[in-house]
């Protein structure tokens, strides 16, 4: 079996323990190292958590990151979206640091505003928010109180 053989099929490896069932719909293909992912995720979270999986994996030298986001769901409106993403903000464990977030969506992307005590909570509410259905893109203008 090639190099190239051997990345695709542990990267394959890696999307199937960690991501089960989601791992059925992602292709890999690899050429001297570079890697191409497509397919369809039902999230945002799972179409960036395929590119770090396969980014870990040794001898990888790039990932082209094709995966789509499904739509399946096109009766979710911005309004819905929103209202999802505020939920979950509101609902987290690390909710009282992610009080000062405000969310606006407008064609699927996600414009997260507003200010937190640090990194980790901004990452935290990046994290929710690719998690809701119907996001399409991230758009990060949190600022920390180390800025």
């Amino acid at each position: 079996m090639n190099r190239d053989a051997e990345i695709v099929n542990r990267i394959k490896k890696e999307l199937e323990e960690k991501m089960q069932l989601s791992a059925m719909d992602i292709n890999i293909d690899c050429r001297e190292g570079n890697v191409i992912i497509s397919g369809v995720a039902d999230v945002l979270a799972e179409k960036i958590f395929a590119e770090e999986i396969a980014k870990k994996i040794d001898g990888v030298l790039s990932v082209e990151n094709d995966i789509t986001i499904s739509m399946d769901s096109s009766n979710i409106t911005d309004s819905h979206i929103k209202y999802e993403i505020e939920n979950k903000l509101y609902k987290s464990e690390k909710q009282e640091g992610l009080s000062n977030v405000e969310v606006d969506v407008k064609g699927g992307t996600a414009v997260l505003m507003g200010h937190v005590e640090d990194d980790m909570y901004k990452k935290k509410a990046t994290e929710l928010a690719s998690s809701a259905r119907g996001v399409t893109k991230i758009v990060d203008n949190i600022k920390t109180e180390e800025q």
